[in-house]
C-alpha cells in the first residue's frame, strides 16, 4: 500500500536538536568542490559554479561544470548501462529504489540543512519537500509493479500481450533542489531507464547529495549521471543529441518553449521521435466571492502568494475579488502579510518567510514591483533590499486592472496583484485570460459558483476553500495547461507511461 509521508514538527526539541546538528555538518562541507558524476567515476573540471547562500551570499561550494565532450561522455554512459537496466527485473529495480527511500529517510535532516541553506526554504519547505520526494519514490513503486502486467485484452485464440518497455536515455533539466529530480529520478530509474541529470547553477549541491545516495542505494554505475553546466554550454546538446529519448524540464515559459523545440529537430542518427514533458510555471488566481469566508480566503491567499517567497510555479499571484467585499479582503490580506513580515529572516533561522533564489531573481521582482506602483497601489510591503541577502518584502498591490502587466506576465516572487469584479462571471473571465493554465481556487459559500468554476476555470489543479498551493502526492496530482506545461500529473500511473513504450506481442498458437 502506498501512504504519505509526514513531515516533521520542528516544535519538538528533539527534532531542532537534530536539525542544528545537521546544519554543524552542512558547515564543515562549506567550501568543498562537487565533482560531476559520470558512469559512477568522479570528473573534476577547471571550470566551476559558484554555489551561493541566498540568505546571505556566502559561498557554500563549488560544483564542477560540465562541458560538451563531458556531456557526450555522459550520454554515451547512459546508453550503455540502459542496455543492462532496461532488462533488469522490476523487483531489482524496485529494490533499489525502497532502499533510497530508506537513504533519504536516515539522512534526512542532513538533507533539509544543504536545502535550507541553498535555497532559502524555512526548515517546514525543506522537509516538506523531502517528503514529496518519498511519495514520488514510493507511488512510481507502486505504480510500476501495475504497469509491469500490461495491458488488459480481449481474449482471442491467439497468445497476446502487450507490455511496457523502458525507451532509453532521459534528461532532465530542472530548476527545484530535491523532489522534481528525486522524482524525474525515480520515475525513469523505476521504468528501466537511464538518466542524465543537469542540475539548476543556484542549488547544484543538493542535487549531488541526492545522487550520491542513488549510487549508496545500489543503483548501477551510468543509470544515474550527474552533470551540471550552463545552459549556454550544454543544454542545447544533450536536448538535441541523437540517443536522448526523453527531457523532463520545470522552469520558465521561455526555457520550456526552447527544449520543445530543440526537441522536435531530427538531429543525425536519431531513431526516434523525442518525448518532452514541460512544467512551464503559471500566473495563478484565487477568486473570492461575495459568500466566503474573507479571513479563511486572506489566510489562503497570503500563503499561496508569499511562503516560500512566491517561488513555487502553484504560487498565487492575482487575487480576484467581488466588489462587495474587496476593501475588507484587502485589509485581511495586508494583516497575514505583516504576520509573516514580521517573522522574515535566513532559512536556518527557520524564519516564516525568507530570500529570493538568486541576484537575477531580485532584480526581476524588483522591477515588477516598480511597474505595479505605477499600474496599481502598493497597501503593503513595495520594499527589498539585497544587501546582506536578496530580500523582497511580501508586497500586496490593489486595484489592478485586468490588462496591467502584472495580472498577466509572470513574476514568480512574492508580489500579488488585486482586481476587483462586479459578478462571478468577470472573476472566471479574468482568471482565465492568461496564457497559462496550472493551478487556481475558488473562495465560495455558494453551490451554483463552485459549480460553474469546476466547468469553467481552466487549470490544470483546481481548489475550492483552501489555498493554490501545497499539492500532495496521489492527493492532488500535479501538471497544468497551456503554457503551465503539457500536464503530465506527477505521482501518477499515466506520468510513468511518459518514459515507456507499448510493445503489442501476438503468438498464433493453432498448428
Amino acid at each position: 500500500g502506498f501512504k504519505n509521508a509526514a513531515e516533521l514538527d520542528f516544535t519538538i526539541d528533539e527534532n531542532k536538536v537534530k536539525m542544528e546538528e545537521a546544519f554543524q555538518l552542512v558547515e564543515k562541507e562549506k567550501g568543498s568542490v562537487f565533482p560531476l558524476i559520470i558512469n559512477g567515476e568522479r570528473v573534476e573540471t577547471e571550470k566551476k559554479i559558484t554555489s551561493l547562500s541566498p540568505a546571505t551570499k556566502e559561498v557554500l561550494g563549488y560544483a564542477c561544470s560540465c562541458s560538451q565532450e563531458l556531456a557526450e561522455k555522459a550520454i554515451q554512459g547512459a546508453n550503455e548501462a540502459f542496455k543492462k537496466w532496461s532488462v533488469t527485473p522490476l523487483e531489482e529495480r524496485a529494490r533499489a529504489l525502497r532502499k533510497l527511500a530508506r537513504l533519504v529517510e536516515e539522512n534526512r535532516y542532513y538533507i533539509d540543512a544543504w536545502n535550507v541553506e541553498e535555497s532559502g526554504k524555512n526548515w517546514g519547505e525543506a522537509d516538506g519537500e523531502l517528503c514529496e520526494l518519498l511519495d514520488f519514490i514510493n507511488s512510481y513503486v507502486m505504480h510500476m509493479n501495475n504497469l509491469e502486467k500490461g495491458l488488459e485484452l480481449v481474449p482471442t485464440d491467439e497468445y497476446t500481450k502487450c507490455i511496457y518497455i523502458p525507451i532509453g536515455v532521459a534528461v532532465p533539466p530542472w530548476n527545484f533542489p530535491l523532489s522534481l529530480i528525486g522524482g524525474m529520478v525515480a520515475a525513469a530509474v523505476v521504468t528501466g531507464n537511464s538518466i542524465v541529470c543537469k542540475p539548476s547553477s543556484d542549488s547544484p549541491i543538493v542535487a549531488y547529495k541526492f545522487v550520491e545516495l542513488c549510487e549508496k542505494a545500489g543503483i548501477p554505475a551510468g543509470v544515474v549521471n550527474y552533470i551540471p553546466g550552463s545552459g549556454s554550454d550544454i543544454g542545447d546538446f544533450i536536448v538535441e543529441h541523437p540517443l536522448t529519448r526523453f527531457i523532463n524540464f520545470t522552469g520558465s515559459k521561455e526555457i520550456g518553449c526552447r527544449i520543445n523545440e530543440h526537441a522536435a529537430k531530427i538531429s543525425k542518427g536519431q531513431k526516434w521521435i523525442k518525448r518532452v514533458v514541460a512544467e512551464m510555471g503559471g500566473k495563478n488566481a484565487i477568486i473570492v466571492d461575495s459568500s466566503a469566508n474573507i479571513k479563511k480566503a486572506a489566510q489562503g491567499i497570503a500563503s499561496s502568494a508569499f511562503t516560500f517567497q512566491g517561488q513555487k510555479c502553484s504560487a498565487c499571484s492575482r487575487a480576484i475579488v467581488m466588489s462587495d467585499v474587496y476593501d475588507e479582503l484587502v485589509d485581511a490580506v495586508v494583516e497575514e502579510a505583516k504576520k509573516l513580515k514580521a517573522d522574515q529572516g535566513a532559512g536556518r533561522d527557520n524564519a516564516a518567510i525568507g530570500p529570493v533564489i538568486n541576484q537575477n531573481a531580485y532584480n526581476n521582482i524588483t522591477s515588477y514591483i516598480e511597474v505595479g506602483r505605477k499600474e496599481g497601489t502598493i497597501v503593503y510591503g513595495g520594499t527589498y533590499s539585497d544587501e546582506k541577502g536578496y530580500f523582497v518584502d511580501p508586497t500586496v498591490i490593489r486595484d489592478i486592472k485586468r490588462d496591467a502587466r502584472i495580472a498577466n506576465e509572470e513574476i514568480f516572487g512574492p508580489v500579488l496583484a488585486v482586481i476587483k469584479v462586479d459578478s462571478f462571471d468577470e472573476a472566471l473571465d479574468i482568471a482565465n485570460q492568461t496564457e497559462y493554465g496550472l493551478t487556481g481556487s475558488v473562495y465560495s459559500e455558494t453551490r451554483e459558483n463552485i459549480m460553474k468554476a469546476k466547468v469553467q476555470f481552466n487549470v490544470g489543479n483546481l481548489y475550492f476553500n483552501r489555498k493554490s498551493t501545497a499539492a500532495v502526492v496521489l492527493q492532488h496530482p500535479f501538471g497544468g495547461f497551456n503554457m503551465s506545461g503539457t500536464d503530465a500529473k506527477t505521482g501518477t500511473s499515466d506520468y510513468l507511461t511518459n518514459f515507456l513504450n507499448l510493445k503489442s506481442i501476438t503468438e498464433d498458437l493453432t498448428d
